[in-house]
């Protein structure tokens, strides 16, 4: 694998468990043993009736563009051939629009992207530890 040239996330605690589904290619979201809402992004307490038990759910891996920006300019060196590229928030189906994610969508013109557009995950390893989940049109 060659020399990963962007910024990476950087696992912690809370959000650890994520990023082990991401390289395993599955997306997995937190869910409230008591209440049952999604709880994204991921912590220790749910927000709705502060509750600290929570497993890790499958998502379906697929959903929605809620919003997104058109990236002309590199914000770091590592992009520099790749503007423009599109950074979307995606909502994703069965969470009842509490789970959103930011990624890139690529397979796409960028001049194509509509909010509501259909999206699915796939996952691009970066690293040996680390699997990025990225979007692409369905």
């Amino acid at each position: 694998m060659t020399e990963y040239a962007k910024p990476l996330p950087v696992a912690d605690a809370e959000s650890r468990s994520f990023w082990e589904g991401c390289r395993e290619h599955r997306l997995l979201a937190q869910r409230c043993r008591q209440c049952g809402h999604w709880r994204w992004p991921p912590r220790g307490v749910c927000p709705d009736c502060y509750a600290w038990e929570a497993d890790w759910q499958p998502l379906t891996g697929r959903g929605k563009i809620h919003t997104y920006v058109v990236a002309h300019r590199a914000f770091h060196p590592g992009f520099t051939g790749e503007v423009p590229y599109v950074i979307a928030h995606v909502t994703l189906d069965g969470t009842e629009d509490r789970v959103t994610i930011v990624s890139n969508l690529v397979g796409c013109p960028w001049e194509d992207v509509q909010v509501g557009m259909p999206v699915e995950v796939f996952f691009e390893p970066a690293t040996e530890e680390v699997t990025l989940p990225k979007f692409r049109p369905v």
